[in-house]
């Protein structure tokens, strides 16, 4: 079980590497499993802000609409972005993030949200996999010493795809 009252990563989150992630490999990791999210989730909810655009591919891809969690170290009491008078209840939840290092911000939704009588499933492009990590229902692995930059953290506009000094593949 997950200490949830941390408010530092844990220690082995020390960066060695960066790994550029390109939005071909998120594309792909959601078409491997579109047919069956859609057949057992009604909503996406997107933990806000890196959430965001991982649901947009699920839900471009399989049509279900999306709703916004926010929960952060910072902000560490999970809530719905149109408050708590429109949170979802009894449905059938897909929580989305871009990456799950330690799982503590997908343990707190998913609570967060089963409380409120949804069933939830977590969906992360990559995880961190350590012993007693926590491991979303839908990931891909990723070496924890590997900072993951990703396609929409460009910092200049020469980062952008198609432009000159386009980062290489590493």
């Amino acid at each position: 079980m997950l200490d949830l009252s941390q408010s530092q990563p844990p220690s082995w989150m020390a960066f060695k590497h960066t790994r550029h992630v390109r939005w071909h490999e998120i594309e792909a990791m959601v078409q491997r499993h579109q047919a069956e999210i859609a057949a057992r989730y009604d909503l996406l909810v997107a933990i806000l802000r890196a959430g965001s655009p991982v649901a947009a591919l699920i839900s471009r891809s399989t049509g279900l609409p999306i709703d916004y969690l926010v929960c952060s170290r910072r902000n560490p009491q999970p809530q719905f972005l149109d408050g708590p008078a429109r949170a979802p209840h009894g449905r059938r939840i897909l929580l989305v993030d871009d990456v799950c290092g330690s799982g503590w911000t997908f343990e707190r939704c998913r609570r967060y949200c089963e409380r409120l009588g949804n069933q939830v499933g977590t969906f992360s492009v990559f995880r961190c996999d350590a012993p007693g990590m926590f491991a979303p229902d839908f990931s891909m692995d990723a070496d924890p010493r590997h900072y993951l930059r990703w396609p929409w953290e460009y910092q200049v506009e020469s980062e952008m795809p198609g432009q000159d000094g386009a980062l290489a593949e590493h």
